[in-house]
């Protein structure tokens, strides 16, 4: 980025990041779709989606069954659901603030 974007976490501490994955392709139940990612200092999340890409893809989300309904804007829709196999859960702002407070690096969509 040509600047520098100072994020707050939810424990009131702040960093400065200026790097930027610009039209990122990710792929969800394999859909592919695409995020602007800022790289975070924090470790032990790959990738954090915000409220704005969840909201711009239509996504609703089922917290006690960990599912992620979509609803994209051309009218296709898919369910992302969490891979029994899979070691990293979807995660909380809460949570992810206090990877935030250990140093730990992410990436924020």
């Amino acid at each position: 980025m040509t600047y520098l974007l100072d994020v707050s976490t939810h424990a009131g501490e702040s960093m400065c990041v200026d790097s930027v994955y610009k039209c990122y392709e990710i792929s969800m139940a394999g859909i592919l779709l695409y995020t602007d990612l800022i790289v975070l200092p924090i470790r032990d999340s790959d990738v954090i989606l915000g409220m704005d890409w969840l909201s711009a893809h239509h996504a609703r989300i089922d917290c006690y069954n960990k599912i992620v309904d979509f609803c994209l804007p051309d009218g296709t829709t898919f369910q992302f659901t969490r891979d029994k196999g899979f070691l990293t859960p979807i995660i909380s702002s809460t949570r992810a603030a206090r990877y935030l407070e250990k140093g730990c690096e992410v990436y924020l969509a």
